[in-house]
């Protein structure tokens, strides 16, 4: 049998005789709540209410910002292309266990200075002599160089496991980047509403609070009302007026940062979004689902998972270091002492393997297997931490979502008999049968009920926000 034919029967045979060192990974069993204990409800709710849990607040320009932020925002184009490259790293653990194959061409000039003693002296260097002594000589060769490394203990192979599962991580990083993005978006979009509705409230209020200055200002003028009534008057209409450059502050900072989550300048959406609008809400009853449901659903448990496969394919790397290597060369090339000659009669042709196998080096193999098994362990604590962190996250927007809701309905309740306690409290102050203080008292607490009714309003649909982002949801509609 001819030598290339047992050198490519050999290959395969010592393919097949591999195996793969290193713990096999399985994933962790974690324990898990069977339900919600701060659910209002213990019906579980359906995925596909996460989905694009934005278009429930049936808004079409946060429909709309939502959108170009998935297309354009710079932190989840950045996530995306550590995906690319995470997948590129993989071709290149792939390819350490394939063949390699490279060419060579070399050109040399040697001077012989003892004659050849076999054959004749022909020019030619493929197996004749290369000439008599003390001359000068021009050797080309080409060729090409075949090498692999039989991955017989499995490193290789754990090398592409571990590309594997960093390519999930990637992907889940996206996903939880793009469930951040979602809610930033939303969130800030809630600030802007809530701070045009207060600079509205805050308006109304110094219309109605400028109304009782001049009935005051009139009622001097007849001698009815003292300068103190005026001076305090004027007080209160200041006051509240001194609240307006902070909502308008608000606003234009919600707009750039809206800006920014879309990739724009500052103001590019200024004429967008500086026009008021009213504060989204959402009529779906919001409801949470099974707990096991969330360590599917949220991206960065997910990315913890797939990091801690990762650390434990790192492991059987690092193992596979204690044991033998095993690698194969071949070499088939043309030779001749003239460029112009290449032809088959300067061939030559070579086969080798190599066996080597670590026998002393100061502990440091070990060393790293100790590390890549602490790194192991760091995986599995963070996985676990992750887990509880979710669950402590939903949780809290349960118990906020539930109770901004009742502080709603109060806060409601005391807007009306406010509003109510300053016609009252006019109409009597007009007729003479209560004091003026009465009449600012009503109004600065019909100003607060307002204004903690704006910011429940907002609150409510941003502990939905919240509620939405703590169970992992959004990131289902946009594909890698």
């Amino acid at each position: 049998m001819k030598p290339i034919v047992r050198f490519g029967l050999l290959v395969p045979g010592l393919f097949l005789l591999g195996c793969t060192v290193g713990p096999d990974y399985q994933k962790p069993s974690l324990p898990v709540p069977e339900k919600w204990h701060e659910a209002q409800s213990s019906k579980p709710a359906a995925a596909r209410q996460y989905n694009e849990w934005w278009k429930s607040f049936n808004d079409p320009i946060l429909n709309d910002l939502i959108n170009r932020a998935i297309a354009a925002n710079l932190d989840y184009q950045s996530a995306l292309a550590r995906i690319r490259d995470a997948r590129s790293q993989r071709v290149v653990a792939v390819a350490a266990g394939l063949p390699t194959l490279s060419t060579h061409s070399t050109a040399s000039r040697r001077l012989n200075s003892v004659s050849s003693t076999g054959g004749s002296g022909a020019s030619s260097v493929g197996g004749g002599a290369f000439g008599v002594g003390d001359q000068i000589i021009n050797i080309f060769q080409s060729g090409l160089d075949a090498q692999w490394e039989i991955d017989l203990f499995g490193g290789i192979r754990r090398s592409v496991e571990a590309a594997d599962a960093n390519i999930e991580v990637a992907v889940e990083n996206s996903h939880a980047v793009l469930v951040s993005l979602l809610g930033e978006v939303a969130i800030n979009y809630l600030q802007l509403r809530a701070n045009q509705q207060l600079l509205a409230v805050t308006q109304e209020n110094l219309r109605n609070q400028q109304d009782t200055l001049s009935l005051t200002q009139v009622r001097q003028q007849a001698g009815l009302a003292s300068h103190l009534e005026i001076a305090q008057a004027q007080t209160q209409f200041s006051a509240t007026q001194a609240q307006l450059p902070g909502y308008e502050e608000g606003t234009k900072l919600a707009v750039h940062a809206i800006a920014i989550l879309l990739g724009q300048e500052p103001g590019k959406l200024a004429a967008l979004l500086e026009p008021p609008k009213s504060i989204p809400t959402s009529l779906n009853i919001a409801e949470a689902d099974l707990p096991s449901e969330l360590l599917l659903r949220r991206p960065d448990i997910r990315r913890a998972e797939r990091q801690l496969a990762a650390a434990n394919a790192q492991v059987g790397v690092a193992t596979a270091a204690q044991y033998p290597h095993f690698n194969l060369t071949a070499l088939i090339g043309l030779q001749n002492a003239k460029i112009t000659d290449f032809t088959p009669v300067g061939k030559s042709w070579s086969m080798a393997s190599t066996l080597s196998m670590p026998l002393f080096n100061w502990g440091s193999i070990q060393a790293n297997i100790d590390s890549k098994q602490a790194q192991h362990d760091e995986a599995m604590l963070a996985y676990r931490s992750s887990v509880l962190t979710a669950f402590k996250e939903v949780e809290d927007a349960l118990v906020s979502y539930s109770q901004q809701q009742n502080k709603n309905k109060s806060l409601q309740q005391s807007v009306t008999a406010s509003q109510l306690a300053v016609a009252l409290s006019k109409e009597r102050y007009g007729k003479g049968l209560t004091s003026f203080l009465d009449v600012l008292l009503a109004e600065r607490t019909l100003f607060q009920a307002q204004r903690e009714l704006v910011e429940s309003d907002a609150g409510i649909s941003t502990q939905l926000v919240a509620l939405y982002k703590a169970l992992g949801g959004g990131w289902q509609t946009v594909g890698q």
